[in-house]
C-alpha cells in the first residue's frame, strides 16, 4: 500500500469565495491526515483542482488548468485529482474525455479523497463522484490574507434563475446549522472581517429552521471576540426584509455595505429570467436601504444581452444605474448555458452586440462609482490594510464600501503600516474604482 501522508500536496482552487471553502476544508482533511501541504506546483506530487462549471468560460479554464497541470508530470507530479462543479455535473462527458486526471471527486465527496488516491495508486483511474457524503467539517486551512476569511453558510440554491445552473450543479438551497458555523468562525483566529457568502445569504435557515434566521446567525457571530466585523455578500433582493435592514442599522460589527445581485432593471426581461423582482421594486428598495441605513454602500450584479433584450431595455438599463447611483457593479454578457430553461429562449443575441452593451454599462457605471469616490475625498476614513503594493510603493487596502477583490482598494502612504490593522487615512484624489491617501503619521514625517 502507498504511503499517502509521505506525499507532498497541492491545491489550485477556480471560481467563487464559495468554491475557495470548499479547497480550504480539504486543505484541512490532507492535513488532517498528517501530509504535507505545499504551494509550488513544481514540488507537489498530487495536485488537486477544484473546478467551476457555472458558466462554459469556467468549464474552459478548468480543463486548460487540468491540460497545465498535467505536464508537470515529468517531474515530481504522480497524481492529478478533479473535484467541485464540473464533475459534479459532466462526470459523463469528463472521465472519457480528460485521461490527463487520474482521480475525479464531486462536490460532497471529499471524504473519499485518500480511498480513492489509494485506488489510483493501485493502478485505477477512479470516478468517485457521488459516493461520498463529506460532513462539512468546520476545520478549514484559511488561503486567504490572516485577517479576514470567507464563511460559507449554505449551499445550492432554490431560485431557478433560468440563465443558472447553479440548482443543476449544486442541488436544492441547504443551510448550515448555527451552532456549525459559529463553531467553525470561531476556528478562524483574528479576523478583522468575516465574509458571509452563500449562492443567496438572505434565505437562509427557510430549509433547516422552516424560517429565515440570518440576523440570529449575524448575532452570534457578532458574540465572537475574534470576529472583528462582518460582511454580508449575495443578498436576493426579494429576501430582504425590515428585520435584516434594521440589522444592518444597528449591528456595530455589522459592516454597512451590502451585495445585491439584481442581474437586470427592466420587468419584461426580469420576468424571462424568473427573478422575483421588478424595477420600481429595486428603485424603492435601495431607496428604504438608503432611508435606513445612512451611508450604506450597495453594490450589484447586471446581465446584458439576455435572449430578446431590446436596445430600448437596455438603454434603460443605462438609465436605470443614473437613477440608482450603486456605489459599485458587475457586468456581464449573457452566457448560453446548455440544460437552462433560457438556451432554449428563441431571439438570442449576438456576441458582438452583448459585448458592446456590457462595455457601455461598464462605462456608465465608472462615472458613477467616480463620483461616488469623489464624494470621500478631503474627507478621513477607517481603512482596512491588507498589505503593501510594491509596484506602487505603498500600502493597500480597503474601505467599508469595499469587499475584496470585487471593489475597488485604497492605496495610501503611512508611516509603518500593518497587515489587518485599521488606519485613519485622508483621501486626497481617486479614479473611477480605487481612492489615494495617506495617513497623519506619513505626513509628520515628510514635514519633518
Amino acid at each position: 500500500m502507498t504511503d499517502l501522508t509521505s506525499k507532498k500536496y497541492g491545491v489550485i482552487s477556480l471560481g467563487c469565495d464559495k468554491n475557495r471553502v470548499d479547497s480550504e476544508k480539504l486543505l484541512a482533511v490532507i492535513k488532517e491526515r498528517g501530509c504535507t501541504v505545499c504551494n509550488d506546483i513544481e514540488e507537489a506530487e498530487v495536485v488537486v483542482v477544484n473546478t467551476c462549471s457555472f458558466l462554459n468560460s469556467a468549464r474552459k479554464e478548468a480543463i486548460e488548468t487540468i491540460i497545465d497541470c498535467a505536464s508537470y508530470r515529468s517531474g515530481k507530479l504522480e497524481k492529478l485529482v478533479v473535484t467541485g462543479c464540473l464533475p459534479q455535473k459532466y462526470i459523463g462527458e469528463v472521465f472519457p474525455a480528460l485521461t490527463e486526471a487520474d482521480v475525479f471527486l464531486g462536490i460532497n465527496d471529499y471524504d473519499k479523497f485518500f480511498e480513492a488516491l489509494e485506488r489510483s495508486y493501485d493502478g485505477e483511474r477512479v470516478n468517485f463522484v457521488g459516493c461520498g457524503n463529506f460532513s462539512r467539517a468546520v476545520d478549514r486551512v484559511v488561503t486567504t490574507p490572516c485577517h479576514y476569511a470567507y464563511l460559507k453558510i449554505a449551499d445550492g440554491c432554490n431560485n431557478y434563475c433560468t440563465y443558472c445552473l447553479i440548482p443543476k450543479i449544486r442541488g436544492r438551497y441547504i443551510s448550515y446549522p448555527i451552532e456549525q458555523l459559529v463553531d467553525e468562525a470561531s476556528r478562524l483566529g483574528d479576523l478583522a472581517e468575516l465574509i458571509l457568502v452563500a449562492q443567496d445569504v438572505t434565505r437562509y435557515g427557510e430549509d433547516l429552521y422552516g424560517q429565515r434566521r440570518i440576523c440570529e446567525l449575524i448575532q452570534r457571530l457578532s458574540a465572537l471576540e475574534n470576529i472583528g466585523s462582518i460582511r454580508l455578500l449575495y443578498c436576493y433582493p426579494d429576501a430582504i426584509d425590515d428585520r435584516l435592514i434594521e440589522e444592518l442599522r444597528s449591528n456595530p460589527k455589522l459592516i454597512k455595505y451590502i451585495d445585491i445581485p439584481l442581474q437586470h432593471s427592466e420587468n419584461r426581461v426580469l420576468r424571462l429570467m424568473n427573478r422575483k423582482g421588478s424595477r420600481e421594486g429595486y428603485l424603492e428598495l435601495i431607496k428604504k436601504l438608503r432611508q435606513n441605513v445612512p451611508g450604506i454602500a450597495i453594490r450589484s450584479t447586471f446581465i446584458s444581452g439576455f435572449p430578446t433584450e431590446t436596445e430600448e431595455e437596455w438603454q434603460e438599463m443605462c438609465a436605470f444605474l443614473k437613477e440608482a447611483k450603486l456605489a459599485n457593479c458587475g457586468f456581464f454578457a449573457y452566457s448560453r448555458e446548455p440544460d437552462t430553461a433560457a438556451y432554449r429562449l428563441k431571439g438570442q443575441i449576438a456576441q458582438s452586440v452583448k459585448n458592446k452593451r456590457v462595455k457601455k454599462l461598464y462605462d456608465v457605471q465608472a462615472e458613477i462609482s467616480r463620483e461616488y469616490l469623489e464624494s470621500f475625498i478631503g474627507k478621513t476614513i477607517k481603512v482596512l490594510c491588507d498589505g503593501i503594493d510594491y509596484d506602487r510603493g505603498c500600502f493597500v487596502g480597503r474601505a467599508y464600501f469595499q469587499a475584496p477583490d470585487i471593489d475597488g482598494k485604497v492605496y495610501f502612504n503611512c508611516a509603518d503600516g500593518v497587515q489587518g490593522n485599521y488606519y485613519e487615512v485622508t483621501l486626497t484624489g481617486c479614479d473611477s474604482y480605487d481612492l489615494f491617501g495617506y495617513t497623519k503619521d506619513y505626513m509628520d514625517i515628510t514635514e519633518d
